[in-house]
């Protein structure tokens, strides 16, 4: 079974019969979809896509930091490639746990959480966990543009329910995954894309904590750094996910679904390994 642990759902850009239709192509078998945090995003440029990730493996974090920093300078807002795209403080479940309710064998649902917004955010937890298909929690302190000290009470109530937590880690304070990990040991936590914005700087306490996997999703990713990332962290820690809708597109604009698992079916692992990478351990990880 191919599972996507890592997509957006955004009808603006990829409607949920297109969805269907593109994932049976493909041959996935499930999305696991993040309610959208923002407004739908421009393509952003391949040559820029290119510097950050050589920045980053270059332990430029800095450099990048700064652009990044210029990039939200406006609260609320995200610029990329000249827009403005508006990024919403408390992202939508309920549209995502409708089309989960509607597509239980196709699609599953990460709980999006903002604790910087929402002081009722252990409420707000307990409303969405028990809706059928919300397997997890979603965090995202890089836009959303919180330090991580304030969602440990949240990372608690994960670690304490047994829900893993997908994280898009920020800079500095947005970013400590590693007192994340040792705060709660027994939380499974996710890294998005390979680790962004740390990548090998994250990779290397993958023995350290066992608890730390990664997402293999993103145009922040490359086919060369998904191979380095594997190699780093152990198959065993790495999950298939595709960042649809944005990042690989057809000829007619669309997503792009071969793109990503073309990387991961070509990496040099076991057949078992492979398998877990394409969704048998995401299986595991979040199976209560």
């Amino acid at each position: 079974m191919i599972i996507d642990c890592h997509a957006h759902f955004e009808p603006r850009m990829l409607a949920a019969d297109q969805v269907i239709a593109k994932m049976d192509a493909a041959g996935v078998d499930r999305i696991v979809f993040i309610p959208a945090m923002n407004d739908p995003l421009p393509h952003t440029p391949e040559l820029l896509l290119k510097a950050v990730r050589v920045l980053l493996r270059a332990g430029a974090r800095p450099v990048v930091e700064a652009v990044h920093r210029h990039t939200i300078r406006d609260p609320g807002f995200v610029e990329v490639s000249g827009e403005k795209v508006a990024i919403y403080p408390q992202p939508d479940n309920a549209s995502v746990a409708a089309l989960v309710a509607e597509n239980p064998e196709r699609f599953a649902s990460w709980i999006f959480l903002n604790p910087a917004h929402d002081p009722d955010v252990l409420d707000t937890l307990e409303r969405w966990r028990h809706e059928p298909g919300m397997i997890g929690v979603k965090l995202h302190p890089h836009w959303h543009d919180w330090e991580l000290e304030r969602a440990w009470p949240l990372l608690a109530r994960c670690e304490e329910l047994g829900l893993p937590v997908l994280i898009h880690f920020g800079f500095g304070p947005r970013g400590d995954f590693r007192e994340m990990c040792e705060r709660f040991p027994r939380l499974t936590v996710i890294s998005a894309h390979a680790g962004f914005p740390f990548f090998q700087a994250l990779w290397k306490h993958a023995d350290r904590y066992p608890n730390l996997h990664v997402d293999l999703s993103s145009p922040y990713l490359s086919e060369r750094l998904v191979r380095a990332t594997v190699a780093r962290m152990g198959a065993h820690r790495c999950l298939y996910g595709s960042d649809a809708p944005y990042g690989f597109h057809e000829d007619d604009g669309s997503y792009d679904y071969r793109e990503i698992l073309g990387w991961v079916g070509r990496l040099n692992v076991s057949s078992t390994e492979l398998d877990g990478i394409l969704g048998a351990r995401f299986a595991e990880l979040t199976a209560r």
